[in-house]
């Protein structure tokens, strides 16, 4: 079952698209010959950023963190992560609209981080990874 990432609006955001699962080999002559090996492309990278929030936020962010369980469960995420980026973005961005099967998690061994900048107030930055997944 998907966790519910909170709906909190990025000061900061860094997407790298999809990649495609392919292997390269290099014979002894030079030749090089790529080999794909799968239909669709997955592992897209989402880092954001949430500059001076309220410490409900924070623990909004890090309770989602604990639900999902790290990266076991996926996410919906809502559109005010997208916030700012015309549809056409917005369809790489959110990459489980765009039917291509990818679901969204907290990355791997990357837990949230919470920076204190003032009383009540923290910076926190999440890293998110964008995955085929069997359902």
């Amino acid at each position: 079952m998907a966790t519910t990432f909170p709906s909190i609006a990025p000061t900061r955001r860094s997407f790298v698209a999809p990649t495609w699962p392919t292997k390269t080999q290099a014979s002894q002559s030079g030749v090089i010959t790529r080999r794909l090996w799968g239909s669709r492309p997955s592992q897209a990278k989402l880092s954001l950023t949430f500059g001076n929030i309220n410490d409900t936020n924070t623990a909004a962010i890090l309770s989602a963190y604990n639900s999902a369980k790290g990266s076991v469960d996926s996410l919906t995420l809502p559109a005010q992560l997208f916030a700012g980026a015309d549809a056409a973005l917005q369809s790489w961005l959110n990459a489980s609209a765009t039917g291509a099967g990818l679901l969204w998690s907290f990355s791997e061994g990357t837990s949230p981080q919470v920076e204190s900048v003032a009383p009540g107030r923290s910076n926190v930055t999440v890293e998110l990874t964008a995955e085929l997944r069997m359902s």
